[in-house]
């Protein structure tokens, strides 16, 4: 009788708890449902989805689910696996000058020899192909660059050894080759420098001893260091004692080289804009040289061990002098920088022994490290500081310390600290540095040997960009009277570079 109860209260029960859904039920019978997502799933992580009714909106269903590789232009959109029997490269989304697009990151499964960067992917631009990309390669042929390319990579193509060609659009966007590109690409042949790069970049052709010709156009503006080391294969035109490289309407605006190092004097042609690396050095007997308006650069070594050099005129045109420029210059006594140098190389004036009088450009960028050791310039001192410049700003470039310090303030007329500034000075006790208001520029390497620097102080903040920052101390780095913490320092690593 017990168990009969029981069994008819369980029965009620289950009744009354059935009433409701039943009426639910009656109501919408769920017989339209769709998934709806709630985590989504990728080729590596599984989802959770809900199928859920149209005309109530209830969830009926939930359950774990994943999916395989979902692939656009060859590519999975999740992962950048490529897909089975396609030969794609490998891209990452990048924004370069304020445009979105791709950047070549590497040569993915392609196994092309005759490689065509395109234009586009995806609908937005290919900007740009990254460092070391395409480094060591040992099967591209030729390489054809699409139009929107505007910068190709450190040792992008580097020791490509069996790379030939290299081409690109007709109406190519490339503004910027960086550094030994195609360093070490010994069966590249020709290389025709698009309108828009006006910067040859330092060890960029280096080793490309297959090389004859290169092509250049009246914007090229600089031919960095070792950029054509090894390229003995280029043809130049050779013209009154030296090698030219030309281009239309400047037939003479790379002066490459002198031939005869016994010359006493030199008449450098008008339509020359670039004077080469070591274009006359150790020419010994080489008493004069004047330069034509209209010259931008003189590339590292241009005229260094010229021992007999006691004049030089240069034209109001010049942006830059070079690496060891002057070096060893040993009887040159003055000169006096054209207002529009910007940039004064590493070891530029070295040795220049006689050297005693030096008006420096007001609006100077940067100054490298020893540019002017072992000169008989005098340097003016303010607080420890050491400082070179000219009539108008003695206190133009800091360049130094006089002895040991516990705090450095750089002057607030400085504009450029240069490059390696402590070398070879008693830094090491040093503590706290106070940037002046008017630097625009801490040079590389501009505090190596500080062991002990703890802060650095910016009399102000704005504009500032400041590279990565390598050492061991622990260093605070004081803008507008607030800390922000930028990582270690013992010095700045001899590549950083700080500007605004």
């Amino acid at each position: 009788m017990k168990q009969a109860i029981k069994t008819a209260a369980l029965g009620l029960l289950l009744a009354l708890l059935l009433v409701p859904a039943l009426a639910s039920c009656a109501k919408c019978k769920h017989k339209d449902t769709k998934w709806q997502d709630i985590v989504p799933a990728t080729c590596s992580v599984a989802g959770l989805r809900a199928r859920v009714c149209k005309e109530c909106g209830e969830e009926v269903y939930r359950e774990e689910y994943e999916i395989s590789h979902i692939y656009e232009e060859g590519l999975c959109l999740y992962c950048g696996v490529p897909q089975y029997g396609a030969q794609y490269l490998e891209y990452r989304e990048i924004t370069l000058d304020g445009e979105e697009g791709y950047e070549v990151i590497g040569r993915g499964n392609s196994t092309a020899v005759h490689l065509e960067i395109p234009s586009i992917r995806n609908g937005k631009p290919v900007l740009s192909i990254a460092a070391r990309a395409f480094l060591g390669n040992k099967i591209i042929l030729s390489v054809h660059f699409g139009q929107n390319i505007k910068r190709i990579g450190e040792q992008a193509f580097s020791g490509c050894a069996v790379l030939t060609d290299v081409t690109f659009h007709e109406e190519s966007e490339l503004s910027v080759i960086e550094g030994a590109a195609f360093l070490g690409c010994e069966s590249l042949k020709a290389f025709a420098v698009p309108t828009g790069l006006s910067e040859i970049p330092t060890e960029c052709f280096k080793g490309c001893t297959a090389l004859e010709e290169l092509t250049l156009h009246q914007d090229v503006t600089t031919i960095g260091e070792n950029a054509l080391e090894g390229c003995d294969a280029i043809v130049y035109q050779e013209e009154n004692g030296a090698k030219y490289l030309g281009a239309e309407g400047a037939p003479h605006l790379l002066l490459a080289s002198v031939t005869d190092k016994n010359i006493t004097g030199f008449t450098v042609p008008a339509d020359t804009r670039i004077i080469g690396t070591s274009a006359f050095r150790a020419c010994t007997k080489l008493t004069s040289i004047s330069l034509p308006e209209g010259v931008l650069a003189l590339s590292p070594y241009a005229f260094s061990a010229c021992t007999s050099l006691e004049s030089v005129t240069l034209p109001s045109t010049l942006v830059a002098v070079g690496t060891a420029a002057f070096a060893g210059c040993t009887l040159l006594e003055s000169l006096t920088l054209p207002s529009g140098v910007l940039h004064i190389g590493e070891k530029a004036f070295y040795q220049c022994r006689a050297l005693t009088a030096l008006e420096l450009p007001s609006d100077v960028k940067t100054v490298g490290a020893l540019a002017f050791l072992q000169t008989g310039l005098s340097h003016v001192t303010w607080e420890g500081g050491r400082y070179l410049g000219n009539a108008e700003n003695p206190y133009l470039v800091f360049v130094g310390i006089e002895s040991d310090l516990l705090s450095l303030t750089i002057h607030e007329n400085t504009r450029v600290v240069a490059n390696g500034a402590m070398a070879g000075t008693s830094a090491a006790s040093l503590i706290s540095v106070t940037v002046g208001a008017n630097v625009v520029t801490l040079g590389a390497g501009a505090f190596l040997g500080c062991e002990s620097l703890e802060a650095l102080v910016f009399s102000t903040q704005d504009g500032w960009k400041i590279a990565t920052v390598y050492g061991v101390n622990p260093i605070s780095i004081v803008v507008d009277s607030s800390e922000v913490t930028a990582g270690a320092i013992v010095g700045i690593h001899k590549n950083d570079y700080w500007y605004r």
